[in-house]
């Protein structure tokens, strides 16, 4: 197994508090927010039942945040109307993929 099959895990979020955050993931939220004002994604947030003020909106998409809570990060995709694997698509591993893994490590 190298180094990067072992970065790779599936566990449930709700097994999970926080996910470690990255200037890579704020681009991201910044492109799937699109025109959507900051305010307006924070009330949307709120509105779903998790605090969140359009400053740490900013503060996630420039990179600033180290660690965000799964249910914020869940509220904010539902604001959207994305899928959370659209935000944290490497979260997720293909079942070939992990069928290729296991194969590899058995060979």
């Amino acid at each position: 197994m190298s180094k990067n099959d072992k970065s790779k895990l599936m566990i449930s979020l709700d097994s999970v508090d926080r996910l470690k955050w990255s200037s890579e993931l704020g681009k991201r939220l910044q492109s799937l927010r699109g025109d959507i004002p900051m305010r307006t994604l924070a009330d949307k947030v709120n509105n779903n039942g998790v605090t969140c003020t359009y400053q740490y909106i900013h503060k996630l998409e420039v990179g600033k945040a180290e660690a965000v809570s799964t249910d914020l990060i869940v509220a904010i995709c539902n604001a959207l109307d994305v899928d959370f694997k659209q935000l944290f698509p490497a979260v997720y591993i293909d079942p070939s993929e992990l069928l290729a893994i296991l194969q590899k490590n058995v060979a």
